[in-house]
């Protein structure tokens, strides 16, 4: 493996996928690395698989958004590249939203929206902001019978 010309940050990245035998996603190192611009991490990223110093070990979902890609798993070492899942689709996508939000609350904002609501407030905490979407105050909350909030602050 030629890591003689590498940068500061390949060889810091380098460091972190020795340590972490399970594999680290590009979110991951960026992280780790302090790297903000997602194109300069990319680039990192592709000039170490073509030199074989790293490979893609698997693909993990880290979100349940709208879109669900899959994201690399980066792992230390030469290798053959894991094939890509195919994609989840669009009702999977959805469910497992609904999943992570909860499926009260899901269609309390689901009346509301229909209704033309703006937003919704459920125990002073705003939980759904059209143009926003849920915010994560609600996520740590638990919904009573009609979607409401139990522990509302």
């Amino acid at each position: 493996m030629n890591t003689i010309r590498l940068g500061p940050n390949q060889r810091r990245a380098l460091q972190l996928l020795q340590q972490a035998p399970a594999g680290m996603t590009r979110t991951e190192l960026q992280t780790e690395l302090g790297i903000q611009d997602l194109r300069s991490m990319q680039h990192l990223l592709k000039a170490l698989r073509e030199r074989q110093l790293i490979h893609i070990a698997a693909w993990r979902y880290e979100s349940a958004g709208a879109s669900c890609p899959a994201c690399r798993v980066f792992v230390h070492g030469p290798g053959k590249d894991a094939a890509k899942p195919a994609t989840l689709g669009r009702e999977v996508c959805r469910q497992r939203h609904r999943n992570k939000v909860g499926r009260k609350l899901y269609n309390r904002v689901t009346e509301a929206r229909k209704r033309g609501a703006v937003r919704l407030v459920l125990g002073g905490i705003t939980v759904w902001q059209r143009g926003v979407g849920f915010t994560l105050a609600h996520t740590d909350q638990e919904t009573d019978e009609k979607g409401g909030m139990l522990n509302a602050a």
